[in-house]
């Protein structure tokens, strides 16, 4: 499997949460958007159910495969903290005179 095979199919799996995410979002903000407003219920269950076989095939998807085509970036030693640099002191205090 190619890495362009596998970025398409977890982008098409994510597109389609995400709309079923949308829809369920709706649906709860607004019923009326229902027009059988007896299914209510029903259409909360059939996008949950889109919802969750997406997200399911997504994650397993990544488990099995994700290694393969992202692997995880090297893990960095500790830096150190940064030394504060010390300032020159301030000039001298008050206004400067202008020559006259």
């Amino acid at each position: 499997m190619s890495k362009t095979l596998y970025d398409a199919t977890i982008m098409q799996l994510k597109g389609r949460a995400l709309e079923a995410y949308g829809t369920l979002e709706m649906l709860f903000k607004n019923p009326a958007a229902v027009p059988d407003h007896t299914a209510w219920v029903d259409e909360i269950i059939k996008h949950t159910r889109v919802l969750a076989e997406n997200e399911n095939a997504m994650i397993t998807l990544q488990q099995y495969f994700g290694n393969r085509f992202n692997p995880p970036a090297p893990e960095q030693a500790p830096q150190p903290a940064p030394v504060p640099i010390e300032s020159s002191p301030p000039g001298p205090a008050g206004p400067r005179r202008e020559e006259e």
